[in-house]
């Protein structure tokens, strides 16, 4: 990628980490729309399609189609969705954590059993506790999204991406709370 374009896809990774951090819930659509996006982009890097811009519309076409099931189909989307960012942030949280998990071109060869085992807990907890895994996993996406965007030194790294889970968490708890309380 040129310079001007890895900007502006930095900036595009922290906005779009900034709404699923603290609108992950309330947008569940957004949510599932960035799984989409996330698959068809990894899809695309790792079938070597293409260009970068063309493995971006691939990802943002996955990504609409993800926000249109998740309006016409919520019960399969909900599932999908957690299993995609459930899998995503197992293998960002390794990585993350120098579990010495290389994600590249190898991914198929090193990342899928984590990948796996993490969207089938991120799947199950969408099913079972739709609200507070929404905001669970919606902030810890936000906060990896978030980090890809910003030039900040490793070793803080581990520590910013637990301060932004739980800004999340507790901006969107605060609004869930504000939405079930019944109008005097």
């Amino acid at each position: 990628m040129t310079h001007i374009a890895l900007n502006q896809f930095m900036f595009i990774s922290v906005l779009i980490g900034v709404v699923l951090l603290i609108l992950g819930r309330k947008l569940f659509w957004f949510f599932v729309g960035v799984a989409g996006f996330l698959i068809g982009l990894n899809v695309a890097t790792q079938s070597a399609i293409g260009t970068d811009s063309a493995r971006l519309l691939i990802g943002l076409v996955a990504g609409i189609i993800g926000a249109v099931l998740a309006i016409l189909l919520q019960k399969v989307a909900i599932a999908v969705a957690g299993f995609v960012i459930g899998g995503y942030i197992t293998v960002e949280l390794l990585r993350l954590y120098g579990s010495g998990l290389q994600v590249s071109s190898q991914f198929v060869n090193s990342a899928w059993v984590p990948y796996l085992i993490g969207g089938i807990v991120g799947a199950i907890l969408m099913v079972i506790l739709f609200d507070w895994a929404l905001i669970a996993l919606s902030s810890l996406a936000g906060a990896s999204m978030i980090l890809h965007g910003v030039a900040v030194q490793p070793r803080a790294l581990p520590l910013l991406y637990i301060v932004l889970v739980i800004l999340g968490i507790a901006i969107q708890a605060h609004l869930l709370r504000s939405s079930r309380v019944p109008a005097p």
